[in-house]
């Protein structure tokens, strides 16, 4: 199957077996024909994806070290390094969504992406950790901000904060200039490891830069709700009714 890249290729084709037809075509003819193929007006249209695909192509050839991105149909999003967030010719990490929705995904709310980073929790144990960085929004939707997680094992959550429940300093939506987010979280003592990152919900593009992770005192407040300790395990329980000849009623 061709792809956009192909596009002046195609165009070579179409031009020598017209001309073996008797058909005079000049080439920015023969682009603009190619570019109908593709649903798009003009050969100009299609150059700009052809140049906004290689640009992705790029940034994802720069693989960000030690983060890694997850999210839904991740080949939707645009996501690496942006070497001008915003126009501000600084460096940053960047989520775009720059993709057509899958049509089963009707509620765009569903779409997600993040760039995060997993550590060991041992060192910040039974501690109060901030995590900081510094975002700009353009064009999101349903929110972008960033998290953290404290895993037991994998799937067995600890704590885990998003910003939802803090209305100071919570998710961004449409467009904002450079915004410090943080969040402040206990580290339980059986942690094991963590996660943090920043994603983006929904369409639009996020930048991050400046991640900072600090050990913090009692003064700096939870950015979410405290870390329960498990409850105390039962005592042993011995077997019972191994002949199950004692019953109960199940309807009265």
């Amino acid at each position: 199957m061709h792809t956009c890249r192909d596009a002046k290729s195609m165009a070579k084709v179409l031009e020598a077996v017209l001309r073996e037809r008797k058909v005079d075509i000049s080439h920015g003819e023969s682009l603009d024909l190619v570019a109908k193929q593709f649903g798009l007006n003009n050969w100009n249209t299609l150059s700009a994806l052809i140049k906004q695909a290689d640009a992705a192509e790029a940034r994802r050839l720069q693989a960000l070290l030690a983060w890694d991105f997850v999210g839904q149909h991740p080949t939707e999003f645009d996501y690496g390094v942006d070497h001008n967030a915003r126009g501000s010719g600084r460096r940053a990490a960047m989520i775009r969504y720059s993709g057509r929705r899958p049509t089963r995904y009707r509620d765009v709310k569903r779409v997600f992406g993040t760039l995060a980073q997993t550590v060991s929790a041992v060192p910040f144990r039974g501690r109060r950790l901030e995590v900081r960085a510094d975002l700009a929004t353009e064009g999101v939707s349903h929110g972008a901000t960033i998290w953290v997680r404290v895993d037991r094992s994998p799937g067995n959550i600890l704590a885990f904060d998003n910003l939802k429940e803090c209305p100071d300093m919570g998710w961004l939506f449409g467009d904002s200039s450079w915004i410090q987010r943080k969040v402040v979280i206990d580290v339980p003592n059986e942690g094991v490891s963590m996660q943090f990152g920043f994603f983006l919900k929904g369409t639009g593009t996020v930048w991050s830069r400046e991640f900072s992770l600090s050990v913090v005192d009692d003064s700096h407040a939870l950015t979410a709700k405290p870390y329960m300790e498990p409850a105390q395990a039962p005592a042993w329980i011995p077997p019972a009714n191994l002949d199950f000849s004692k019953v109960v009623d199940l309807v009265p």
